[in-house]
């Protein structure tokens, strides 16, 4: 017994081991596959917002270079102040000249490379396009270069352009730059804080995929902690009638005048085994979903009737008595395959003989029980009860009346109690679409009810 605990609470820690491990994969997968998603969003809307800032940029130099040009050509006088107050405004240089000669006008504030220097650039880049400031235009309309980008001594950049504009007394010529600041549309500001969401929605993730993949783990560990208790049980009910037979076969050999009785209980532990390898077999044909039923329309009356007629003989020779209680009414069709269900309530009138003391009496009954639905339309249920006037059981068995292998205390020196029967019932009465319950028995005992849909064509007919 020590030896099959350590067994089974090392197949456990394995098993909880494997599970975690697996949860810690998926957990990872997930994460790394929705935040690379994430993260390619975030990218997607930062180059997005890179190029919304160059385009405000660029559109913000050129009203600005639309305004001076505006205010030359009209011949309005430019005033110092009006330059200073364009310039610190918008982070401008504006550097214009009447015929050659520079305005007596020396900036409002300092780049961080040479004013001078940077003017120079930009004509220099305007002449690289055909364009002279300092010389005369041939032609009478205004001359004026693309936007290009002058770089400082400081690694400043700067939007510039180049105007040559026509007048009765020469010409004039603008030279105006921007500075490109990407913190002054809180670019760079916008990209730290787009990296730090990034960071914390993916610790989210990492989060809600652990929760989520736990969850969706949890019925894999709990298929495999029943499997394994399930090999485990089995595995200890086999052993005992192995251990018979074995004990037999060397009893035969020391007394082999007693051989019969040595045989006989041979026999008797290979029925056994056979009758406990058939309920494993049908167990494990429902698990696997082979499981299979031949339905056809079921008259429930007759299907009573002759069960009780087959099980009323057993209970005379334990001294129990078996009552069949059926409405006065026809009890409504049922599509199921008569040989299982016949199976079902055989495991239940069995069940309750085994526990029902001489003397008292076990009642079989059968009703019709209507179920009312707000959204769908109501049906007809046919309620099967076996209910015995036996020891019955407490609140914790009944929760673990059905499960696989169970077995109350009081039952735990019967032999031919496997605790799968009740498993088998479960698993035929759900196939057919319906329920199996334990209840207390008015009478005492326990109280089985499994609840069947009836047919669609089935009418309830009159007696």
């Amino acid at each position: 017994g020590l030896r099959r605990f350590m067994e089974s609470d090392t197949a456990l820690i394995t098993e909880g081991l494997m599970i975690k491990r697996l949860r810690r994969q998926l957990t990872a997968l997930f994460t790394m596959t929705t935040g690379l998603i994430l993260t390619l969003v975030v990218i997607g809307i930062l180059v997005i917002s890179a190029r919304e800032f160059s385009k405000k940029a660029m559109d913000a130099f050129q009203n600005q270079m639309l305004n001076i040009t505006s205010r030359l050509q009209s011949g309005s006088t430019i005033s110092c102040t009006w330059l200073s107050r364009l310039e610190s405004d918008n982070r401008l240089i504006i550097h214009i000249e009447d015929n050659g000669k520079p305005l007596l006008y020396r900036g409002s504030w300092s780049p961080a490379s040479e004013r001078d220097t940077l003017i120079m650039r930009a004509r220099e880049a305007a002449k690289a396009q055909g364009i002279d400031p300092s010389v005369r235009p041939v032609s009478s309309s205004l001359l004026r270069s693309s936007v290009f980008t002058v770089t400082g001594d400081r690694s400043d950049t700067y939007l510039g352009s180049v105007l040559v504009l026509p007048t009765r007394t020469g010409f004039q010529s603008l030279t105006l730059l921007a500075f490109k600041d990407p913190m002054g549309f809180g670019f760079y500001r916008q990209g730290i804080l787009f990296f730090l969401l990034n960071l914390a929605g993916i610790a989210a993730l990492m989060s809600v995929s652990w929760v989520l993949v736990g969850k969706s783990l949890k019925p894999l560990a709990e298929s495999q902690k029943q499997q394994n208790e399930f090999i485990a049980a089995a595995s200890h009910e086999l052993r005992a009638p192995l251990a018979v037979i074995r004990s037999s076969i060397c009893a035969v050999r020391a007394a082999p005048d007693q051989r019969e009785k040595f045989m006989d209980n041979m026999d008797r532990e290979c029925s056994r085994m056979s009758c406990l390898v058939g309920d494993m077999l049908l167990l494990a044909s429902a698990d696997t979903g082979q499981w299979s039923l031949r339905k056809s329309p079921l008259d429930m009356d007759t299907l009573l009737i002759s069960v009780y007629e087959r099980f009323e003989p057993l209970y005379q020779d334990k001294g129990v008595c078996l009552k069949l209680e059926l409405p006065e009414s026809s009890l409504p069709r049922v599509s199921g395959d008569e040989n299982r269900l016949e199976q079902v309530l055989a495991v239940l009138l069995d069940n309750a003989l085994r526990y029902t003391p001489k003397g008292r009496k076990v009642r079989l009954a059968a009703s019709v029980q209507t179920d009312k639905h707000l959204l769908s339309r109501s049906r007809d249920m046919v309620c099967l009860t076996v209910s015995d006037q036996g020891c019955g059981m407490d609140n914790e068995a009944k929760k673990h009346i059905f499960d696989r292998f169970y077995r109350g205390d009081s039952s735990r020196s019967d032999k031919q109690n496997y605790g799968l029967g009740l498993s088998i019932a479960k698993e035929l009465v759900q196939l057919h679409g319906g329920a199996i319950s334990v209840s207390d028995s008015p009478e005492g005992g326990a109280c089985f009810q499994v609840r069947l849909p009836a047919g669609p064509d089935s009418q309830s007919l009159s007696r």
